[in-house]
């Protein structure tokens, strides 16, 4: 499982050392190797080697789909028992995102490299139909409905919503960004680069209704995530031109989108994974610790870290899924092995690690 203690036990030792120092005490310092070390083996690994772009659970089934983004496919792995490949389906130009249909019946993917949505059936793993599009380079889809899926670019100001019945699509004054949606209410929640919006999404498009604009940020986003009770969203927020720049976590309430806390990682988080209670946050950072590459559980209601999980090696963005028992967390993860080497596309090796979390 290789689950690293508490916030508990580093507290500990450092009110351990400065207590010593503090009573004119000297300190043995052990300069030897450490007696364990964590080999590759150590970890339970379903060796794949491609570059995941985006995973997501199947609702009802064993199964992780993952977007292979440079073979231009999707993997199906089956989670019971030892994980394995179970199907391999191409879809077409670098499927860089995915979702699930409300009525949990279709796998929706988003293709980078040409504008086209691929709508799977989950049951027998298949394409049941292609849905073109206008837009170009998109970055992230979400399925407002059974029947609507919105569309953001990344090199257009506006986002799009296209019907996956008719392929009629239809745009409006929208903006673009990361995208997620409660169903129940029929709101779409758009994180662009300085705030995140929230749009009545009931009617044939969504129209303007809150926005945060008192509590804006100037950063990418890698992750976007909304609570299992619609309540709270999250956001792993990060700035390529200056990794210093965004060390916290962002947390809004989904009702005013105000902002109801920072988590302090101290660098931005890559993929983000939440509970079926929303009780229990997992944050994948950027950086490493001095001991390794940690998954990082906060409780929601605190704030505050509570567990740390080893991974196998650096992590993804979008590179996280929790199952829905709340029994394991599966990783992307890459262990740079041969960095050293001018091996192309070595960057994009990414496996698979599953890591117990009950």
């Amino acid at each position: 499982m290789h689950r690293i203690g508490s916030t508990c036990g580093r507290l500990v030792f450092f009110v351990l050392c400065a207590t010593l120092f503090l009573a004119g005490c000297s300190l043995y310092l052990d300069d030897e190797e450490p007696e364990q070390f964590y080999e590759i083996e150590d970890f339970e690994i379903l060796e794949l080697g491609v570059n995941i772009s985006d995973m997501v659970m199947d609702p009802n089934q064993p199964y992780l789909y993952l977007a292979d983004y440079g073979n231009n496919r999707i993997l199906r792995i089956h989670l019971s028992g030892q994980m394995a490949v179970d199907g391999s389906l191409l879809v077409g130009s670098h499927p860089v995102d995915l979702d699930i249909t409300p009525d949990q019946r279709h796998l929706v993917v988003g293709l980078n490299g040409e504008s086209n949505l691929k709508i799977i059936d989950l049951n027998s793993f298949a394409i049941v139909k292609t849905v073109p599009f206008s837009l170009n380079d998109i970055s992230h889809i979400v399925c407002g409905s059974d029947s609507i899926v919105y569309v953001s670019s990344l090199d257009e100001p506006l986002l799009i919503a296209v019907s996956i019945t008719d392929n009629v699509e239809t745009s409006g004054n929208v903006r673009s960004g990361a995208l997620q949606m409660n169903h129940g209410e029929r709101k779409l929640f758009v994180a662009a680069r300085n705030n995140v919006l929230k749009y009545d999404a009931a009617g044939q498009f969504p129209t303007t209704e809150t926005t945060s604009t008192r509590f804006s940020f100037s950063a990418r986003v890698n992750e976007f995530v909304i609570g299992p009770a619609n309540e709270r969203l999250y956001l792993g927020l990060a700035d390529p031109e200056d990794r210093g720049h965004v060390k916290d976590l962002w947390a809004f309430s989904a009702e005013d989108l105000t902002l109801t806390g920072k988590y302090e990682i101290k660098s931005p988080a890559l993929g983000l994974a939440l509970s079926r209670d929303g009780r229990r946050l997992f944050v994948a950072p950027t950086d490493a610790d001095e001991a390794g590459v940690f998954i990082v559980e906060f409780d929601t209601q605190t704030k505050l870290e509570t567990s740390y999980f080893l991974a196998a090696g650096n992590l993804k963005e979008r590179g996280i899924a929790i199952d829905s028992n709340d029994q394991y967390l599966y990783l992307a993860v890459y262990t740079p092995g041969d960095d050293d080497t001018f091996e192309p596309y070595n960057v994009d090796s990414y496996d698979l690690q599953r890591i117990r979390i009950d």
